[in-house]
């Protein structure tokens, strides 16, 4: 692109000249844009934009892209004249959940546990963590982050036996006499 002069003789050495000027389109830019990033690990709903600039329209290659796991994604654009253009986009995803859960120990039959749910990864706050309380069994907890990602935690809690006391004694053989009592 550019202007240029050309300058002409003939045998007689007549001259003239002309000039004429080239031009080109800008040039052809892609640009990639997250939309939304994956909400749960594991998961394929991020999203991307893919737009052009510059060139000659239309365009090949641009638009939106869902059902996007986690990972780099490189996108070509091309216009009209068939020049091309690239863009990278990264669409990220959360750890995952992971519910825990733990009871202190039942000291006496048929007594209460206090059973402590909580969660790491995923993204805070969690719903569904907490203290309960809780009787001798097995329980399974869900926990919900905020993006709607779930994860389990099951736990038993045991219980001592009951106690139980029995007794015996030994007959009294005379008024006014005693007894062992075991």
């Amino acid at each position: 692109a550019g202007s240029y002069t050309y300058n002409i003789s003939d045998a007689n050495g007549c001259t003239a000249s002309c000039s004429v000027t080239i031009t080109e389109p800008a040039a052809l830019v892609a640009t990639c844009s997250v939309v939304s990033n994956v909400s749960c690990n594991g998961g394929t709903d991020g999203a991307a934009d893919v737009t052009a600039s510059g060139g000659t329209a239309p365009y090949t290659g641009t638009g939106s892209f869902t059902g996007l796991a986690a990972g780099t994604y490189t996108y070509n654009v091309s216009d009209a004249n068939g020049c091309t253009a690239s863009c990278s986009v990264t669409i990220t995803e959360p750890s995952a959940i992971v519910a825990s859960s733990s009871a202190t120990a039942l000291a006496c039959f048929v007594a209460t546990s206090t059973v402590t749910v909580s969660a790491t990864g995923g993204t805070a706050p969690y719903t569904g963590t907490g203290s309960f309380s809780e009787v001798a069994g097995t329980y399974t907890y869900t926990v919900t982050d905020a993006n709607g990602c779930t994860a389990t935690t099951t736990i038993t809690i045991t219980q001592p036996s009951a106690v139980v006391a029995s007794s015996s004694a030994t007959a009294i053989l005379c008024n006014g006499g005693s007894s062992t009592v075991t």
